[in-house]
């Protein structure tokens, strides 16, 4: 027979168990992230497929989005806590008042490793900068990232810019656009180029005569108001993206797979990609060049220091 103080002590053990699973079970802090399936974007696929976002103690639910104009406008009406855009919109919408910060960078654009190109029929005459005189150019979205680099690139090589016919068209059909003699070249990023290449059509990247020799293309914002209220999960979100991008820069073959798997690219695509360098800490002189070419061809007022688009923790 067990003693009444053994039976006590069996009951409180009891009664233990309960209490010690929910504290295991308790839900980790979400947040709410939209992301396009395109690699200029890609470091929380691998944060999350790597854990990272977990070691951080974070559950992030990404929500995969079309272009970065839906997304900022997510994050301004807080259906969204953070996204992925480009530089050029987020820096022209902080010239407008917009309470935007970006929390991290994402894809470079560096000679070395040049992320952007412009496609042109492969058998064509257009072989350079300057040849885009009086021509007309696809983009994704008029006087954002996919245009002002290339206005500076024509520029710099001997071209004009101001002969350029440029024309808004969706990235999903503007590689058929060339195709087919309705524009004479797109701009765009991978995997686009790579699909275009595919096809038929002919790469010419910005490796040199661009903006600058190194800048960021996009990053991840949040609104001032998200960032002063939730500044923990910044810092772990910004801790665990930094993490992906360290990983992704040095394993190709593994964030392959994770950037094949979450965007449906096919893995021999992603492969033979020409995929560039993700950024890892947020630089003034990375984004500095992009706001005083925006400057330049009168997508912002006048340019203003970089250091402003930045999350500053504790301001």
């Amino acid at each position: 027979m067990l003693s009444r103080i053994a039976l006590t002590l069996i009951a409180l053990l009891i009664a233990m168990v309960p209490l010690a699973g929910r504290a295991q079970t308790t839900p980790l802090p979400s947040i709410r992230v939209g992301i396009i399936p395109v690699e200029g974007g890609a470091e929380p696929f691998y944060a999350e497929d790597m854990g990272f976002f977990r070691q951080q103690g974070l559950n992030v639910e990404l929500q995969v989005m079309q272009n970065g104009a839906a997304i900022a406008a997510a994050v301004a009406s807080g259906s969204l806590d953070i996204g992925f855009a480009d530089t050029i919109s987020i820096a022209s919408a902080h010239a407008r008042g917009f309470p935007f910060v970006y929390l991290s960078p994402a894809l470079l654009n560096t000679y070395a490793a040049p992320a952007l190109a412009v496609l042109v029929a492969g058998s064509g005459t257009i072989r350079g900068p300057k040849d885009f005189n009086n021509k007309t150019i696809a983009v994704n979205g008029l006087n954002n990232i996919t245009m002002v680099p290339f206005e500076a690139w024509i520029d710099n090589s001997g071209g004009d810019s101001k002969t350029v016919k440029w024309v808004e068209v969706p990235v999903t059909t503007a590689n058929d656009a060339v195709a087919s003699g309705k524009v004479d070249g797109t701009t765009t990023g991978e995997p686009f180029i790579s699909f275009g290449v595919d096809n038929g059509l002919r790469a010419l990247y910005v490796d040199k005569n661009g903006i600058a020799s190194r800048y960021v293309l996009a990053g991840f914002m949040t609104t001032t108001d998200w960032a002063a209220r939730n500044p923990l999960l910044a810092m772990k979100f910004i801790a665990a993206i930094k993490e992906a991008a360290r990983w992704a820069n040095g394993n190709r073959e593994g964030s392959a797979q994770i950037l094949s798997r979450y965007t449906k690219i096919p893995l021999p695509v992603v492969e033979r990609m020409k995929r560039g360098e993700l950024a890892v800490d947020l630089r003034p002189e990375d984004f500095q060049p992009v706001i005083d070419a925006a400057a330049k061809y009168g997508v912002l007022p006048k340019a203003y220091p970089a250091s402003e688009l930045f999350y500053r923790p504790g301001k």
